[in-house]
């Protein structure tokens, strides 16, 4: 937010009479004011597009054109302009007209230099006025944005207060068990473990904040940090890494492999996408179950596909689905250990990216995650053109090609 510490007292006078232009320079320097001048339109509009003016007294009737013609670009500037035109052809239809440019006021030839001053005062503390609405504006903006990062904060503070007080009243009671004497030997060992099992909940709970954390504060970095990556290379070691949950439920896990793109982008954050959804659709599909990932191009962008047999997720729930802490009905009921950050991050990954992710799903019947991102992110995009940018994509969430005889298929059956 910038705002002048005082405003400049810097008149301009637009006027092709030498002698006007000479009179208000009299009148007005004595009172304070510097004031500069110029005879023709072409000189005023390279004076008014390279500088700021505190006031500007504009003729109408210029040799080279209107007077009116520099209101636009003046107020382009500098909101907060006065412009005042000085005329000795007024008229009803100029003042409409002039009005509805932005001028303030009206000096009609000829004038005094006590009416000069009077108008140039009035202009003035008009100025000062619209300097005062606008940075109140701006503060009230700036409140209103405050307070509704402290309304964030505090409800952050809170969701992560209710997760972690869980497993520490339940490690609690375990231990309280124990020092009463209560679990026997032969429990103990089944004891620990369910309490190792709710500290390991609290420490994935905290790892996901600290990510969460870092991937808000390092928004700005993603680009900077960003370096050609293999996709396929980096999805390959990641479903090596998820073989063995996929093994132990007895479920086939396909790879379909059908391009072998390149992205600029920070290798750990393609990993996490990967490692978040195949992770999630091993966890919430059923011993027997079927797990598909697939990776394919489309033109500048790469599609991901990760596809299950699941408990699958409501309507209502999927919008709520990439929200901090959100877990759904199903996922609760199924008895899965989850922190609810996992899709947050994902979901801060791509969109840092200029990317999409979207979900497909009904219950009992699984889900199909597919998040689409450019090979070449732009650093620093804007929010409109990563609005356009993400309009472009749209349709590519039903282009996804089908498996082929040249596809690099790792298929993990049951045994």
């Amino acid at each position: 937010m910038e705002t002048n510490q005082q405003i400049p007292t810097t008149i301009l006078v637009v006027d092709d009479e030498a002698g006007m232009r000479t009179g208000c320079q009299r009148a007005l320097m004595p009172a304070g004011y510097t004031v500069e001048t110029a005879a023709d339109l072409a000189t005023a509009m390279e004076l008014v597009t390279s500088k700021n003016y505190a006031l500007y007294l504009l003729d109408v009737m210029l040799p080279d054109g209107s007077g009116l013609d520099l209101i636009d670009p003046i107020l382009a500037r500098d909101p907060n302009a006065i412009c005042v035109i000085i005329t000795g052809f007024g008229s009803i239809e100029m003042a409409v007209e002039a009005t509805r440019r932005g001028a303030y006021n009206f000096l009609s030839k000829p004038f005094t230099s006590d009416e000069l001053l009077v108008a140039v005062e009035q202009g003035m503390e008009r100025r000062r006025l619209k300097e005062v609405e606008t940075h109140a504006e701006e503060l009230a903006q700036v409140k209103e944005e405050l307070e509704k990062l402290d309304e964030i904060k505090s409800q952050l503070m809170l969701k992560v207060a209710h997760e972690l007080r869980a497993p520490v009243a339940a490690v609690q009671s375990y231990v309280n068990l124990i020092l009463a004497g209560y679990v026997s030997d032969k429990e103990m060992k089944s004891t620990l473990g369910r309490v190792q099992e709710r500290l390991q909940e609290m420490l994935d709970l905290i790892a996901d904040l600290l990510e969460l954390a870092r991937l808000k504060q390092a928004k700005e970095d993603f680009a900077a940090k960003a370096s050609p990556q293999d996709m396929a290379k980096i999805l390959r070691e990641v479903c090596e890494l998820l073989r063995e949950q996929a093994h132990e439920k007895k479920q086939s896990f396909e790879l379909d492999i059908l391009d072998h793109p390149i992205i600029n982008a920070d290798r750990d954050h393609l990993k996490q996408i990967w490692t978040n959804l195949v992770s999630n659709a091993i966890k919430y599909t059923p011993v027997g179950g079927r797990i598909a990932v697939r990776l394919q191009t489309d033109d500048d962008c790469l599609i991901g596909v990760v596809e299950d047999s699941g408990i699958g997720i409501t309507e209502q729930d999927q919008q709520y689905l990439f929200q901090e802490f959100f877990r759904s009905d199903q996922a609760k009921a199924s008895g899965e250990i989850g922190t609810g950050l996992g899709l947050s991050i994902v979901k801060q990954i791509v969109d840092s990216y200029q990317g999409q992710i979207k979900v497909t799903s009904k219950p009992g019947q699984g889900s199909r995650f597919t998040f689409i991102l450019p090979l070449q992110p732009q650093r620093g995009e804007s929010a409109e053109q990563t609005g356009d940018s993400t309009r472009q994509t749209k349709d590519r969430f039903h282009q996804t090609k089908q498996p082929s005889t040249h596809t690099q298929r790792l298929i993990l059956g049951q045994d």
